[in-house]
């Protein structure tokens, strides 16, 4: 049995544009690593881009129902970790979104 959520964004193409600018920003500063991992996507942030991580996954969470989220900090680095999950094709969802293409 198939429990997954259907793979549906609240946002409009505008604000869609919006964010995909924002998480630019963000994974472009060179604080913030992603890789793949089984059902989705987990980022690493340094200390100095964790607040505009969680912000930006504080987002992600409105619009976006079909990912599981789970935020943490990384007593060692002082940084956060973020896990995005789904079920059925959210996880390949999550991969285009995330992981640029080879």
């Amino acid at each position: 049995m198939d429990n997954s959520r259907p793979v549906v964004c609240t946002l409009t193409a505008a604000d869609k544009r919006d964010r995909g600018g924002a998480w630019a920003k963000v994974l472009d500063s060179g604080l913030v690593t992603r890789e793949r991992i089984p059902r989705g996507i987990a980022f690493r942030a340094a200390p100095g881009a964790s607040a505009a991580l969680v912000e930006l996954v504080d987002l992600e969470r409105e619009c976006c129902a079909w990912i599981d989220f789970k935020v943490d900090q990384d007593t060692v680095t002082g940084g956060t970790n973020v896990f995005l999950t789904a079920e059925g094709e959210g996880e390949s969802v999550l991969a285009g979104m995330f992981i640029p293409a080879s």
